[in-house]
């Protein structure tokens, strides 16, 4: 259970820090310059303290099905996953087929999870929406044959 609370609270912070700051709304000048990315930190800032009460809140059992779901993905692809959904951004084909392979079951419920982060709640509709069109285009990326060399 600890890895899956290290793991996760260091995807949010590195994951939604980066996601809002890359953001137009987030942006000053509207978006033409992307943010630097953060660099990792282990302090319990704010923003971490309340990732990881919000981890905490999860119910064992879910963070079980969770953990057991984030194990079936490289990182990068959880990136690639993540940031699709809150930035409408194309999925690669290799992170479409970790997608399929990890299973809608496993997808609605990582979904689930970011909808009811505090910091994304009001755009709840609009993940949802991007979830469906990634699972639907990941769902077609997978069941196509690679092209032949």
């Amino acid at each position: 259970m600890a890895h899956f609370n290290t793991i996760l609270l260091a995807a949010f912070s590195l994951l939604l820090t980066t996601a809002l700051a890359k953001h137009p709304a987030f942006d000053d000048d509207g978006g033409d310059n992307p943010a630097p990315a953060p660099s990792p930190s282990y302090d319990l800032s704010p923003a971490a303290a309340e990732d990881l009460n919000y981890i905490n809140s999860i119910p064992p059992a879910e963070r079980k099905l969770l953990d057991d779901c984030s194990n079936r993905m490289t990182r990068k692809c959880g990136d690639d996953v993540v940031s699709g959904l809150l930035m409408k951004s194309e999925v690669s084909d290799d992170c479409c087929t970790q997608l399929v392979r990890m299973g809608k079951k496993c997808h609605n419920h990582l979904v689930k999870l970011l909808v009811r982060y505090p910091d994304f709640r009001q755009n709840a509709a609009m993940i949802k929406e991007s979830s469906k069109k990634i699972w639907s285009g990941c769902r077609d990326v997978a069941a196509d044959p690679p092209a032949s060399p």
